[in-house]
């Protein structure tokens, strides 16, 4: 999947840009960062090629995936998946509730969605962690549930 972002700009309501106009082409198998100092914007950036973007700010620009203007889509109609330093795991679900958060509609049935959320805590290292309250995790366990989240709802 290639994302363009076009004379990407956020601004927050009354102020001024939060850094100048973006041009990016990320091709299919690229890996890119996005860094800076604390309050750059950032977090921002990613909240808006998500569709998550804060109604204090306002977005210019254009936003492609695949050739497709998703810039005015709601985040699930994008289908990208965000996985930020902090784990958000839901602290009052366990581990599985928490993948099970992220399956794909389509996957039907009790069975199947239980054994893909079992195959995916095994990938990660997580075999046995289903039942397991997210705050017994350490951080590099939370970090592993969180990033099979995000892969589970394929985006």
């Amino acid at each position: 999947m290639t994302l363009e972002l076009r004379a990407l700009t956020l601004t927050p309501h009354g102020g001024a840009p939060l850094f100048p106009a973006l041009n990016l082409s990320v091709p299919p198998g690229m890996i890119y960062t996005v860094m800076g100092p604390s309050g750059v914007g950032k977090s921002t950036l990613l909240d808006a090629i998500g569709g998550h973007l804060a109604p204090q700010f306002r977005l210019q620009g254009e936003i492609f995936l695949d050739g497709l203007n998703v810039g005015n889509l709601p985040a699930e109609a994008r289908r990208i998946g965000l996985m930020f330093q902090e784990a958000l795991l839901f602290p009052h679900l366990s581990v599985g509730e928490n993948l099970a958060f992220g399956l794909t509609p389509a996957l039907r049935g009790r069975s199947a969605r239980r054994q893909a959320i079992e195959a995916a805590l095994d990938r990660a290292g997580l075999s046995g962690f289903f039942d397991r309250d997210p705050a017994t995790l350490s951080g590099g366990q939370r970090a592993r549930a969180a990033l099979m989240r995000t892969l589970l709802a394929r985006p």
